[in-house]
């Protein structure tokens, strides 16, 4: 017993329990800020997609008379699917984003608001095309959603994107 207490008066394991707890507070540090690129990175991608999208289906208007066969197909008539299926194939490190995630639509209005033509033919040339990818990051920093009650454990993000068909 004399021992023990001679063992807890003495200082000499003041330094490992001091690591230990600014060791903690480094790593969980270095985690947030890990997390925290991570998502402006999904938020990055999630504006690529969108506009890339967009730029897809502005130049595969209701000019051409052939459906798209492939997401390198050129000189096609592109429908949502074929919109969705390209922006799906774009590189995107780490995040699930599902058909589900991309929104394509075809408003039949032209840049000026009017709907000139474009309501019979919402894919013609001056016509506008409208993508909208939506995305939700999930943050993946153990023990906050159990400590903190208000803390949402995912973030949303959304992007729209629309532009003038060409073709």
């Amino acid at each position: 017993m004399r021992r023990f207490k001679r063992l807890i008066r003495e200082e000499e394991a003041s330094e490992l329990v001091e690591f230990a707890i600014a060791a903690g507070i480094f790593f969980a540090l270095l985690l947030g800020i890990i997390e925290f690129f991570l998502a402006i990175y999904a938020d990055s991608f999630v504006a690529f997609a969108a506009q890339q999208g967009t730029r897809y289906a502005m130049v595969r208007g209701s000019d051409w008379t052939s459906s798209c066969a492939s997401t390198s197909s050129y000189g096609c008539e592109v429908t949502a699917s074929d919109v969705q299926n390209y922006i799906l194939g774009l590189e995107r490190l780490g995040l699930n984003l599902t058909a589900s995630n991309i929104t394509v639509t075809w408003p039949g209005t032209t840049a000026a608001g009017a709907n000139a033509g474009c309501a019979a033919s919402p894919h013609g040339q001056g016509c506008q095309v409208k993508v909208t990818v939506s995305y939700t990051f999930s943050l993946r920093i153990p023990f906050f959603s159990a400590t903190i009650p208000y803390f949402s454990a995912s973030i949303p993000f959304s992007s729209t994107s629309i532009e003038t068909i060409q073709n």
